[in-house]
């Protein structure tokens, strides 16, 4: 790969086809620019610091929206913003408008939001609705009597007849009871995550009527999306119904340690309810009055997190988009789990709305994925793996510092025990160390203070690791080779795809190591080859028709002198665009 101009990404002419989109119909079923979108997902808590203070800052995602526009991605998504007192990340809200002055203020949202679209930019805001924090007004009202406004806000409930918590829910982060007793109403409330995170009750029409409200807000505003944190829980069984017990042929849950004793339970009525599909239908009619807006939701901590999130989608009452837990495996990779995967997800989809996910705030980062901490897979791993993801059929989010190929910092080596942040590893430590790793700051800079964060005699809120500096933002930027620009490349060549951002898919026969995936357009099919193993596999092209391999992607495979074999070298891609079908 050859040395580029610093702002080479301005004007990227990467195998630009000669194909337009010209179908009506696939104008009217992939219009929509949310469908096969990159979505890159930052916490400004980590992203850019600017102030004072240990965290990041909107005026210092601001500095950086144009290395995020260098990528290719299509929109951001920012982790909550809003006044919280930060016991998890902002997911615990005292108030769902406006910006937290930690973050800055309302004007510096509203600049953010004018300088993302000046950069092409789509812009999604966390929208933490299931619960609140225990600070928030409305719960402060709500716990003081049983017959106040807002009584009824949250989910209350009477001690059982031996003076303990109602029923057997439990909370997602602990495990232990989620139910805690409030003295001065003399009854329960759950929370299905932390104690200090109590949920609201959206069976209360009044609660759901104040999240339309602060929908409409930001909707206002001139946001383009909305992420639904942990959608999935927000309903309960107003019987207040026991779960059953997991049996032994009953599914585990993804994205749940198996040694969490929630896994214990079968989660049909603490949430994953049906009412919740019913409360979706006026917020998407309420966003379907902003032109090109949409519902990205979060679905996982359920049994089948791909068919629930599917239903979360279904028809024009519900959600855009769900993402859900199909690659959230730690096992190491194959061919056959990514072409499962692929099948079950396109199964479940039949009306599109799909959204994958590898890495996140919540899920680790990609780089410790599929048992990647332990195999120590080699860099041209994480090189094939971007083309993987970016040629699967839907939408995809990728979590910052992925693109540099961040490692997971390890506790307590990197993180002391005694730094701690996140309540679920400050829970559980050391049989659960928690979802800081993944939360570090962004090492912009390998020889600053800081590594480019923050200033330099302040202290970050997360230590940032050595290893990280290693593969900082300048470094990566100056190395033609590198991952981040493999990234980069890969996002500009996908954008001009017409089978990749409007296209069909076709899993295809191949040998036992490789996953064959057809993408295919009007004109356009474009072959997609991958070798998830460590050694050679010479694949026959011949089955897959005539082929013209795309070199400007870099990849090392090499096709043979009869142009009708290749040889993928381990842990390689090879794409080729496949001459048109003909008539028959």
């Amino acid at each position: 790969m050859q040395a580029r101009n610093p702002q080479w990404w301005r004007t990227p002419q990467i195998n630009e086809p000669a194909w337009t989109w010209q179908d009506a119909s696939n104008t009217t079923r992939h219009g929509a620019w949310w469908q096969d979108a990159v979505i890159y997902q930052l916490s400004p808590w980590s992203f850019q610091a600017t102030g004072d203070g240990p965290g990041g800052d909107l005026p210092g995602v601001i500095q950086r929206l144009e290395y995020v526009a260098s990528l290719g991605v299509d929109a951001i998504w920012l982790t909550p913003i809003y006044p919280s007192p930060m016991d998890d990340l902002g997911y615990d809200v005292v108030e769902m408008t406006g910006v937290a002055p930690e973050f800055g203020t309302d004007e510096d949202f509203r600049r953010l939001l004018r300088i993302s679209h000046q950069l092409g930019l789509k812009v999604i805001l966390d929208a933490v609705w299931s619960h609140t924090s225990s600070q928030h007004p409305w719960f402060k009202e709500s716990r003081q009597s049983r017959d106040n406004p807002r009584a009824d806000w949250y989910v209350w409930a009477d001690p059982a007849p031996d003076g303990g918590p109602p029923n057997n829910w439990r909370s997602a982060f602990t495990g232990d009871s989620g139910w805690a007793y409030c003295e001065t109403r003399e009854q329960y409330y759950f929370f299905n995550f932390l104690e200090s995170q109590p949920d609201l009750n959206w069976h209360c029409q009044a609660v759901r009527e104040a999240v339309l409200d602060a929908a409409r807000y930001w909707l206002d505003l001139g946001i383009d999306g909305l992420r639904l944190d942990a959608v999935n829980f927000y309903a309960h069984d107003p019987a207040l119904t026991d779960n059953p017990p997991r049996g032994e042929q009953d599914a585990m849950p993804e994205g749940i340690p198996p040694d969490n004793p929630m896994t214990e339970q079968c989660f049909v009525n603490s949430f994953c309810r049906e009412e919740t599909l019913q409360y979706l239908a006026p917020l998407r009619h309420l966003v379907d009055q902003y032109p090109d807006t949409m519902l990205l939701g979060e679905v996982t901590l359920c049994e089948d997190s791909v068919k629930t999130a599917a239903d979360y989608t279904r028809g024009d009452d519900r959600l855009h988009l769900a993402y859900h837990s199909a690659l959230l495996a730690d096992r190491p990779i194959t061919a056959a789990f990514m072409r499962h995967s692929i099948e079950r997800v396109t199964a479940a989809f039949g009306e599109g709305g799909t959204c994958w996910i590898v890495g996140n705030h919540d899920y680790g980062r990609l780089r410790s994925r599929w048992g990647g901490d332990e195999r120590d897979y080699p860099e041209r791993f994480y090189h094939m793996a971007a083309a993987m993801l970016l040629v699967l059929p839907g939408a995809f989010c990728l979590w910052q510092g992925d693109e540099l190929g961040l490692p997971e910092a390890r506790i307590p080596d990197e993180i002391p025990t005694d730094q701690i942040r996140d309540p679920f590893g400050q829970a559980l430590y050391p049989d659960v160390t928690g979802r800081d790793g993944s939360r570090t700051p962004m090492p912009w800079s390998a020889e600053a203070p800081n590594a480019g964060f923050l200033r330099d005699s302040a202290k970050p809120w997360l230590p940032i690791p050595e290893r990280h500096r290693r593969r900082a933002v300048d470094r990566q930027h100056a190395d033609p080779d590198s991952l981040l620009n493999r990234w980069r490349q890969l996002l500009q060549w996908r954008r001009l795809q017409p089978a990749l951002t409007a296209g069909d898919s076709t899993l295809l026969d191949a040998p036992t190591h490789v996953l064959a995936l057809l993408r295919s357009y009007q004109a356009q099919r474009l072959l997609c080859l991958f070798n998830l193993s460590e050694r050679d596999v010479e694949v026959d092209l011949r089955p897959y028709g005539r082929c013209q391999h795309i070199h400007r992607l870099g990849y090392d495979s090499a096709l043979a002198d009869d142009r009708h074999r290749v040889l993928l070298s381990p842990w390689s891609a090879f794409l080729a665009n496949l001459a048109p079908e003909t008539p028959s």
